[in-house]
């Protein structure tokens, strides 16, 4: 190659780099900075689409029903005016073949302790450990009709909840380590006048 051929393939290439579409791509102008809203804004878009993937949504809609029922679960007051009493208790632990056809068995024996016989009641029997620690609560038979002093064993099966694994250890703890609260939430007696907790009778 000639000199002067060789001198014009160099101003050539330096030209090229120079050129402004070049400049451009190795030297791009910086995005602008979006705001912090149009962020906020684009966040809540990218959540709003991740909530209708529908394996999200019923995940958070277990979630937040799992939470209701937490939520209503009646405190461990003592109920001294209860028309009714806990006398006793026992468990067993039933296993499916699937674990979500694991059950409860409790039979619970209540007494009567009015003056009146009692054909209707809303409670629950909440088991706790020593520490005050939730295992599970169970909502008591309604339609069983209770003789003024008399005390009537009943009893079921309850579903375990696979959202609560601590239920679990109603099947491996001594019952002598577990506390069992009678919660009356209400009754109806014979002559359809009632009773219910909190109220002045």
């Amino acid at each position: 190659m000639k000199p002067g051929s060789l001198s014009l393939s160099i101003a050539a290439l330096i030209g090229l780099l120079f050129a402004p579409g070049i400049l451009l791509a190795e030297d791009p102008s910086p995005a602008p900075t979006p705001s912090l809203e149009e962020r906020v804004s684009d966040l809540e878009q990218r959540i709003q689409s991740i909530e209708h993937i529908p394996v999200v949504a019923f995940a958070l809609k277990l979630r937040g029903s799992t939470e209701q029922n937490a939520a209503t679960t009646p405190a461990t007051t003592p109920q001294s005016d209860s028309p009714l009493e806990l006398v006793g208790w026992d468990y067993r632990f039933k296993e499916g073949q699937q674990s979500y056809e694991n059950r409860h068995v409790f039979n619970y024996v209540l007494k009567n302790v009015s003056e009146k016989p009692i054909k209707l009641i809303h409670g629950t029997l909440l088991f706790t450990d020593l520490l005050g620690e939730k295992i599970v609560a169970i909502k008591l038979n309604p339609d069983v009709a209770y003789p003024s002093g008399q005390t009537v064993s009943t009893g079921g099966e309850w579903d375990v909840s696979p959202l609560n694994p601590s239920e679990r250890r109603m099947a491996t703890m001594n019952h002598n380590d577990i506390k069992a609260t009678l919660l009356i939430q209400g009754v109806a007696f014979d002559d359809n006048t009632t009773w219910t907790a909190g109220k002045q009778q």
